[in-house]
């Protein structure tokens, strides 16, 4: 409810106004009149009104003193001018403090009271109208990060392509463009043994509480020395962070690596949690940073069997990376991302077969914390994904539920067999979903057949030859997601259509008979009372 202050001079114009006035219609509240605007503004200094209904002409302050001196100190208050006839030209100069709404002396209420309801109309518009301000500055930093972090993403998983920069990815990356150098560190999280299955919720709770150490120190960092950073919670185990700056590429060097060691401490520090970071070299160009991710896990691959707690660097290992490491399978993995959002389960099978079977052939192992990796990059693909929104037991299914299984296997083969039995069981469950859709399809097609020719003589074997399906298994399809039979819907569909035409009392019964499609009108009245419970003569 909205609150006025009436100020008039004369008494019977704040009594009549008061009194006269349906104040409770119009929801709002008289919370007081006074004779003149300085006696106005002393009750002003009291409670705060949303509308204010003035004179001009009053004694000690008048009314555009008054107008000029609340429009100063309290603009969002509405103001409503009563004026005599007389004075109403000198009320025009109110305009210039913003008063919009006037009406003379002496005035029908209902004039009165169309005014007031406009200005309480405007005042609730420009409430509504900050409220979803208010709600837009809110959400806007939230919409902005979750923007920033799936560009990054895109440009850290995928080979950039110029398209990819828009003015409005530039803008979420501050402004940066295609030449701006970067640097991109991989952060590994060592699980604890003591922190099994059982133990999964205390697991994510350390993992969030080193995220939040990267990002404050992060941030702190990069608004002292102006860079531009972005932290992607990449995996269960594993952070990655991307470093821009649009300066000389040995100065960003020499702050990555400062950030990088501040980093180390802090989560030492303030954690028991060991942690390795692997860094990769300058990228000059966007379309590299995919690259420079690729590099700063295989700093990490090479440091597998070194000390935890230390920063690795792509420079300084790659040349034993290129003679005795294996190499992190991204593009099999993004081939079977794509396979999964595209739904083609054979391929999928087939990628993930080879890749398992091309294990067995490389000349060195894989790090077993990598298969780990692998195994939860696709497993969390497949909780993204549609079809596995009900997997294996058709019920939901919470996300850490399976990929903290993943930890219950100490061995690569042990691992990799039981990634094989969950990716055989989503695609055979994602398979039958997808084939009861296209059934679910079917039955509605049949459905659709009935309701444009339900007036005519039709038959399942027809609309089953016209669909080039088995007329039994048609009828099987039917009856099993309808729960009825194709014979039953039609006629309950028929019967429909008949009452409706007998209650508008213009056709005989033999005329809806056939209006239906039954040709005969003794047999239209057996199943129209089976159906109803009385005759059609007797249904209307």
């Amino acid at each position: 409810m909205k609150s006025i202050l009436i100020i008039d001079d004369e008494l019977s114009v704040r009594e009549g106004l008061t009194k006269h006035v349906n104040w409770e219609r119009l929801q709002i509240q008289v919370i007081g009149t006074a004779s003149n605007g300085k006696q106005a503004l002393q009750k002003m200094e009291e409670q705060l009104p949303d509308i204010v209904i003035t004179d001009i002409y009053m004694p000690e302050m008048d009314g555009l003193t008054l107008i000029k001196e609340v429009n100063e100190k309290h603009p969002y208050i509405s103001i409503i001018i009563h004026s005599g006839y007389n004075h109403f030209d000198n009320a025009r100069k109110a305009i210039q403090y913003g008063v919009k709404h006037f009406f003379l002396k002496p005035s029908p209420v209902t004039e009165i009271e169309t005014v007031l309801q406009e200005v309480v109309q405007e005042i609730e518009a420009e409430e509504m109208q900050q409220t979803i301000l208010e709600t837009y500055r809110e959400q806007r930093p939230v919409y902005l990060t979750f923007r920033k972090d799936s560009f990054i993403r895109n440009l850290l998983f995928n080979r950039y392509v110029s398209k990819d920069l828009t003015a409005e990815s530039q803008e979420l990356i501050g402004g940066l463009v295609l030449k701006h150098p970067q640097i991109v560190t991989s952060i590994m999280i060592n699980r604890p043994p003591y922190l099994t299955k059982v133990h999964e919720r205390d697991w994510q709770l350390l993992k969030f509480s080193v995220g939040n150490i990267l990002s404050e120190t992060m941030k702190h960092f990069s608004e002292e020395n102006k860079l531009t950073t972005h932290l992607v919670d990449y995996s269960d185990s594993t952070y990655v962070m991307v470093v821009f700056l649009p300066e000389n590429s040995l100065y960003l060097e020499q702050l990555n690596d400062q950030l990088v060691h501040k980093m180390l401490e802090n989560v030492l520090y303030y954690l028991k949690v060991s942690v390795m970071l692997g860094v990769s070299s300058i990228k000059s160009n966007l379309h590299l940073l995919t690259d420079a991710y690729l590099e700063s896990m295989q700093a990490l691959e090479v440091a597998e069997y070194e000390e935890w707690n230390k920063v690795y660097y792509y420079q300084d290992t790659k040349s034993r990376a290129s003679s005795e490491v294996f190499v992190y399978p991204f593009e099999t993995i993004k081939e079977i991302h794509g396979k999964i959002a595209d739904k083609e389960y054979e391929q999928l099978l087939a990628i993930w077969h080879r890749f398992v079977n091309g294990l067995s052939e490389e000349k060195y192992s894989p790090p077993f914390y990598m298969i780990q990796t692998i195994s939860i990059n696709i497993l969390s693909a497949l909780m993204m994904d549609d079809h596995s929104m009900e997997h294996i037991d058709e019920k939901p299914l919470e996300k850490s539920s399976i990929l903290i299984e993943v930890y219950n296997y100490n061995t690569i083969n042990k691992l990799l067999s039981w990634t094989t039995e969950q990716l055989t069981k989503w695609v055979e469950h994602s398979k039958e979903k997808l084939a009861s859709k296209k059934t679910s399809k079917l039955v509605e097609r049949v459905k659709e057949h009935i309701h444009q020719y339900y007036d005519q003589e039709i038959t399942l074997t027809e609309i089953a030859d016209s669909f080039y399906v088995n007329r039994n298994y048609l009828s099987q399809l039917f009856k099993k997601i309808t729960g009825e039979t194709f014979v039953n819907y039609l006629n309950n569909y028929r019967i429909a259509k008949a009452k409706e035409l007998l209650k508008e009392k213009r056709y005989m019964v033999y005329e809806v008979s056939e209006m239906v499609g039954y040709q005969n009108s003794t047999y239209f009245s057996q199943v129209f009372k089976a159906i109803t419970g009385v005759s059609p003569s007797e249904y209307f």
